[in-house]
Formats: structure tokens, C-alpha cells, sequence
């Protein structure tokens, strides 16, 4: 007979062990997917933080070498800082953080939701050139709102010093890298950050969400109050085509079209002043048209987002059961603590942008 008191009655189970819910995994997504942004924002503000030390203790050296006023000093190292490096600055930190906050943001996805972003365009070259039009006409109505919101308020949403550092100027190179900067490094490693990552980790649950969410991220870190609407308006068509084209190259090619009108209009600001400023709104009014037909068009030939047959092809799934899915849309992203520490970083970050002096 056994005498072991210890022993667990017949009908004892051991209790199962902890699993995660569907829920916690699509927050973990959401929560890595803010958490690349955060990267991003980090490694640029190191980069910048340090070559702004030492342009610093350069430009003040200078300045105390031929004799300058504590006033004249202090100047030369905030207000005086050179267009042509802070262009070069802007060009190194996002080609170096964009694309490793990539790769940092596909290494947290290992035991999560994976998709290939990469692959073949499946749309049609009509599709393409559609998108690329729905892009630069949304720009178009954007520049309108902007010009609107100036003539009201007289301000354009960045301080004079960041805005003179993005236009054209008589110095050859400093146009050269900022062309090749907004048009090549910005367009695709943005491209690669917010459809390759973000919009890929906002998609497990319902891709028309992911869509308009991660628009929403891609507006606000531009940092600028300047672009977010804008940003945010082209970052639902971009992630739209991304979604229906199932790849991020479509999303690159209609990013490096809208740069480069922006640039063309950059330049024709800086050519011909003030006097271009009504054909600029009349070609702002006609891009609307072209926005609204080429969206129209979109719609119509591709049709709304579909869960089941849209989006980069999976590795790796998250099954959400459907009376879940409703918790595991915003009130899941808005309950992601790296998604407002996004927000308030990148807000600072603009109303820094609205200050005389550029910290």
C-alpha cells in the first residue's frame, strides 16, 4: 500500500503553461514596427549630435582665430552653421540609420509575422504609371493646402535656417547631393523603413488598417509640420500600391517620381522667384485633377484592399481569430507604448523645426 501523503490525486492535471494570445503578438508587431522608427530617430540624432560637436569646436575655433566677439562666436556656431554641410549631414545620417533601422526591425520579426517585400511588381505597367500620376497628384493638393495654411498663418512649418539648407543655391555641388539625396537616398530607404518594415508588421490583422496607419507614421516622422500632411497623404497611396503590387519596388519608383517634381519645382522657385508662385498653383490645381482621376482609376481596376489576396507574400502568419481582430487594430497600436514615445519625439522634433535657431 502506498503511504505517500504526497502524492496528487487521481483527477490532478498540471496547469498548462503560459501562452501568448494573438492580441499580445499583434501588439509585439506593432510595438517592433515603432521600435525601427525609434531606431531610425536615434541613430540619425547620434550621427548629427556628434558631427555638430565637432562643426562646432571647428567653426568656433575659427572664429576665435580671426578674432570674433563672444556675440560673433556664439553666432558662428549656431546661426552660421554652412548649407552645404548640413545638406551632406542629412544625406550620410539617413543613408546610414534608414537602412540599418531595416535590418534592426527584421531581426525583431524572426518569431513573429515575416513577409517578403522584395519580390516581383504584380501589377500591370498601366497600374504603375496610374500610381506614380495618384502620387504626384496628391502632392499637387497637398502644395495647396501648404500654400493656404502660409497665406493664413505666415508660417511655412520649418524655421528659415532648415528651409534655405533645402533649396537651390549658385553652389553646384550642395545642388548635386541634395538632388541625390532627396530623389535617390531619401525615396528609397524610407521606402525601405516604412513599407519594408512598418507596413509589413501593421499588416497581420487587416491590410487597409496597416495601410492607413503606417501613412500616418511615415507622415509624422518627417518631423516637420511642414510635410506631415503631405507625408501622410502619400503614404496611403504608396502603401496601397505596396499592398496590391505586393512588393516595395512600385512604392520606391512613385517616391523618387514625387522627389524628383519637387525638386523641378525647387528649382524653378529658385530660378524664377516670386514671379513663379502662380504658375506653381495652377500646376498644383491641375495635379488635383490628375490625383482624382488616377485614384479613381486605381480603385476601379484594383479595388479596395483585400485581406486574403493583397499584401507581400508570408513566411510566417499570425492566425487572429475574427471576433478578435476589432481589439487588434488601433486600440491595439494605440496601446503600444513605443508608438507614443514615436509620437511626442517626432512632435518635439517640429516644433523644434518652428524655432528661429535650428538646435
Amino acid at each position: 500500500m502506498d503511504t505517500n501523503t504526497n502524492a496528487m490525486p487521481p483527477e490532478y492535471t498540471t496547469p498548462p503553461a503560459y501562452s501568448v494570445t494573438p492580441r499580445d503578438q499583434v501588439k509585439k508587431c506593432y510595438n517592433r514596427a515603432c521600435m525601427a522608427m525609434l531606431f531610425q530617430y536615434l541613430i540619425v540624432n547620434i550621427i548629427s549630435s556628434v558631427a555638430m560637436f565637432f562643426y562646432g569646436i571647428v567653426a568656433g575655433a575659427q572664429a576665435m582665430a580671426s578674432g570674433a566677439s563672444p556675440e560673433e562666436l556664439m553666432s558662428s556656431v549656431t546661426t552660421g552653421i554652412n548649407p552645404m554641410f548640413m545638406i551632406t549631414l542629412n544625406a550620410i545620417c539617413y543613408l546610414i540609420a534608414n537602412p540599418v533601422a531595416y535590418l534592426i526591425g527584421n531581426a525583431m520579426t524572426k518569431n513573429h509575422y515575416r513577409a517578403k517585400v522584395f519580390g516581383g511588381i504584380k501589377l500591370s505597367s498601366v497600374d504603375c504609371v496610374i500610381g506614380v500620376l495618384a502620387v504626384l497628384g496628391l502632392q499637387g493638393f497637398s502644395l495647396l493646402v501648404q500654400y493656404g495654411i502660409m497665406s493664413v498663418t505666415k508660417m511655412s512649418g520649418i524655421n528659415e535656417a532648415m528651409a534655405s539648407m533645402f533649396t537651390f543655391s549658385d553652389n553646384v555641388a550642395q545642388n548635386i547631393i541634395m538632388v541625390v539625396y532627396f530623389v535617390f537616398i531619401a525615396a528609397i530607404t524610407e521606402e525601405l523603413l516604412c513599407r519594408g518594415i512598418v507596413l509589413k508588421l501593421l499588416s497581420p490583422v487587416n491590410k487597409t488598417f496597416a495601410v492607413i496607419a503606417s501613412a500616418l507614421i511615415f507622415g509624422i516622422m518627417h518631423g516637420n509640420f511642414n510635410q506631415i500632411f503631405n507625408g501622410f497623404l502619400l503614404g496611403l497611396v504608396l502603401g496601397y500600391v505596396a499592398i496590391k503590387s505586393k512588393s516595395i519596388w512600385l512604392p520606391i519608383i512613385c517616391h523618387m517620381a514625387a522627389n524628383t517634381n519637387a525638386m523641378v519645382l525647387s528649382y524653378l522657385e529658385y530660378k524664377n522667384g516670386e514671379d513663379f508662385i502662380n504658375t506653381e498653383l495652377i500646376y498644383a490645381a491641375v495635379l488635383v485633377v490628375i490625383a482624382i482621376v488616377a485614384i479613381a482609376l486605381l480603385l476601379k481596376r484594383n479595388g479596395k484592399v483585400d485581406d486574403e489576396n493583397d499584401g507581400f507574400p508570408v513566411e510566417q502568419a499570425l492566425e487572429v481569430p475574427e471576433e478578435e481582430k476589432p481589439k487588434c487594430k488601433w486600440k491595439a497600436l494605440l496601446s503600444t507604448p513605443c508608438f507614443w514615445i514615436f509620437v511626442v519625439l517626432y512632435f518635439f522634433n517640429a516644433l523644434i523645426m518652428l524655432t528661429p535657431l535650428m538646435m
